[in-house]
């Protein structure tokens, strides 16, 4: 079976493909929604996988613009959020398990149920990417840029407990919760509080 796996977080895509060629599936990556949609009506994949929150165009968009085109084939969606299932065959939870991901993928074709193991070089590779990432974030939070700095929580939600890092995310995924209640004069407290914590998570 070939998968298209449309992703703009290039580590998780990594940890995605690493595995999911381990069971014989062919892997091709994108990284944004327009990419998925010219790659998708080349009809060489049997599934897509999309992420919902990507750059030049997000995932339902590109969902709903190969549906308008006639597109068949199943799409899957992967998000941290809720999102509506209209167009979408099913709707993978982020961060994504692998045990969850197998089961779903059998729906569509049956695969052998394997246990993996997270690579070491590629857990050591996230983890020096959050380490960048929570730099990034002092640094938005020191410009007050909360647009960008949610962002980063959510790729962080998104991302942190497929590479062992569940605190991480748990963290982010409270954040993104709470965030929308703060006080415009509290966020930056609120956002101090939350690199504290971010940097007792074994980041180091």
């Amino acid at each position: 079976m070939n998968l298209l796996f449309a992703e703009d977080d290039e580590l998780l895509a990594q940890l995605f493909q690493l595995q999911a060629e381990i069971l014989g599936y062919q892997v091709l990556w994108v990284a944004n929604g327009d990419l998925a949609v010219q790659q998708a009506l080349s009809y060489q994949f049997d599934l897509l996988l999309m992420d919902i929150q990507m750059p030049v165009m997000d995932g339902i968009s590109a969902m709903q613009l190969l549906r308008q085109l006639g597109y068949d084939r199943p799409i899957i969606a992967m998000s941290a959020e809720e999102v509506p299932a209209t167009g979408f065959d099913l709707v993978l939870k982020k961060p994504l398990q692998w045990p969850e991901v197998q089961q779903q993928l059998a729906k569509f074709k049956a695969i052998p149920s394997i246990e993996l193991e997270l690579p070491t070089e590629l857990k050591e590779a996230y983890l020096a990417h959050a380490k960048q990432l929570v730099q990034q974030l002092a640094t938005l939070a020191e410009q007050q840029n909360w647009i960008d700095f949610m962002a980063i929580v959510h790729q962080l939600k998104g991302s942190a407990a497929s590479f062992d890092l569940a605190p991480l995310g748990q963290l982010a995924d409270q954040l993104q919760k709470e965030w929308k209640t703060i006080p415009a004069g509290q966020r930056t407290e609120r956002a101090t509080y939350f690199l504290e914590q971010c940097k007792a998570c074994k980041l180091k």
